[in-house]
């Protein structure tokens, strides 16, 4: 069982939604600490990243450097480092336990995580409806990170306007997001939402519907999860889907960098259109890189499954 590890040596955000006191577990923050400096507050435009279920601080790192790898790869020349730091926006959120040597029982705090989603979001929508020169905001979540970026966009005020969404592998329950539930206002708020799903995922297909359930009442009893197969028609909002053959639950950030995560990352940053990201913000500096929270004693950690 691994221990805690360090972000990756090239992670250097630009700018950082930092919603958790500590490297692994803790508490929620109730507001924002946006790191590294408050220059990136008078950005028009940002697309939020926001990691899923079980991810310390280092484990969301490598996810989101992965993905950012993967987009400077396809690209080549035309988008070079670090040109999408004045565009993203790492969102980092205590949906993890820290239990030692009980870690590999992790599984178990995943009924208190669904609650930590749905509070994190009004407390990012807050600080996002506090910007007062950001225009539109877009998003691309994974796992349960998707239920804070739809409880995100459901408590946002009238400004910004939602751009795109991206869901990947979303831990949330269908019902939730048709025609009549709970977050069918975050749906059709959004100006289009990218579904990425696999069949694949054992995670979706066996954890998620127990977990749920154990959850909360009010989240459904064995509910089928978004990102596990192609949504039904009754699914609200202009809703596109692909699917992303032979995906597990781990493999949409791209840091895995097998078959499934690059076509992962593809749709994603053509959906988002990251190409264009350098034209569209051309005259934004960059934010400096972001440091890491200050460390604490954290006990042993494990990897994402």
């Amino acid at each position: 069982m691994a221990r805690y590890f360090a972000p990756p040596a090239d992670y250097r955000p630009g700018l950082v939604y930092q919603l958790r006191y500590s490297l692994e577990g803790g508490d929620l923050r109730p507001t924002v600490l946006q790191l590294p400096n408050p220059d990136a507050s008078g950005r028009r435009e940002a697309v939020v990243l926001v990691h899923g279920f079980n991810n310390h601080y280092g484990e969301a790192a490598r996810a989101y450097q992965g993905f950012r790898n993967q987009q400077y790869r396809r690209y080549g020349d035309d988008l070079r480092a670090p040109a999408l730091e004045a565009l993203l926006a790492d969102t980092h959120w205590p949906g993890d336990a820290a239990w030692g040597v009980a870690d590999l029982a992790d599984f178990l705090v995943y009924p208190v995580a669904v609650g930590t989603a749905r509070q994190a979001g009004p407390i990012l929508a807050a600080y996002l409806s506090g910007l007062p020169n950001l225009e539109i905001v877009h998003f691309l979540g994974h796992s349960l990170g998707c239920r804070v970026v739809l409880e995100t966009v459901r408590h946002l005020s009238e400004r910004p306007r939602v751009g795109k969404v991206c869901l990947m592998a979303a831990a949330v329950p269908v019902s939730k997001v048709e025609w009549g539930g709970e977050l069918e206002s975050a749906m059709t708020r959004a100006q289009s939402v990218l579904v990425l799903y696999s069949g694949s995922d054992l995670v979706l297909t066996a954890a998620f519907p127990p977990g749920q359930t154990l959850a909360s009442g009010s989240e459904g009893f064995f509910p089928t999860a978004l990102g596990h197969e192609r949504p039904p028609p009754t699914v609200a909002g202009a809703v596109e889907a692909i699917d992303v053959p032979g995906a597990a639950h781990g493999h949409y950030w791209g840091h895995e960098d097998n078959a499934a995560s690059r076509s992962a990352t593809r749709h994603a940053g053509d959906f988002l259109g990251l190409m264009q990201a350098p034209r569209s913000i051309e005259g934004r500096a960059a934010g400096a890189a972001a440091g890491e929270i200050p460390q604490r004693e954290m006990p042993a950690a494990r990897q994402i499954g």
